[in-house]
């Protein structure tokens, strides 16, 4: 999936958004997931069926299409997580998180927006899509043009 964030989506006024959550619930499908990560500067581990595995984020290339909406640029980002295979030890510089991800779409959509908390706190907004950033495809614009309207709402 393709990664896109709006640069003029403030996140500090996000995080200050008290009922956002409850909000976007009310209006769109939610399906949430929490995941225990170790972080590290060489990559990141999880555990998977009792084994431990580590990642790596690889991000390929990005694009910025602007005037995506009226007011709104929008970033395009391709990266994808890629399984480095099954370790026995952690560095020992690292810090353990747990990461919950919170998507919302409309309807049977295939476009999301996810939050990601960190300790009960915002700490990334970003969407997803199948759809590649040159491809003008409506229904992803109609449907973060919904996710904007909640999102910018007092």
């Amino acid at each position: 999936m393709q990664k896109y964030y709006i640069p003029e989506i403030n996140l500090r006024d996000i995080k200050n958004k008290t009922n956002l959550i409850n909000n976007l619930e009310k209006t769109f499908n939610k399906t949430s997931n929490k995941n225990s990560i170790i972080i590290a500067s060489n990559g990141y581990y999880k555990y998977n069926k009792e084994k431990l595995l580590k990642y790596k984020l690889i991000e390929k290339e990005s694009e910025i299409v602007t005037n995506f909406l009226e007011k709104y640029s929008l970033i395009g980002i391709n990266q994808y997580e890629k399984k480095i295979g099954e370790v026995f030890s952690v560095p020992f510089e690292s810090n353990h998180i747990i990461l919950e991800k919170i998507k919302f779409n409309v309807g049977t959509s295939k476009h999301y927006l996810v939050i990601e908390k960190k300790n009960d706190r915002i700490v990334d907004l970003y969407f997803l899509s199948t759809k590649k950033i040159d491809e003008n495809c409506k229904f992803f614009n109609k449907d973060v043009s919904s996710f904007i309207e909640m999102l910018m709402c007092k």
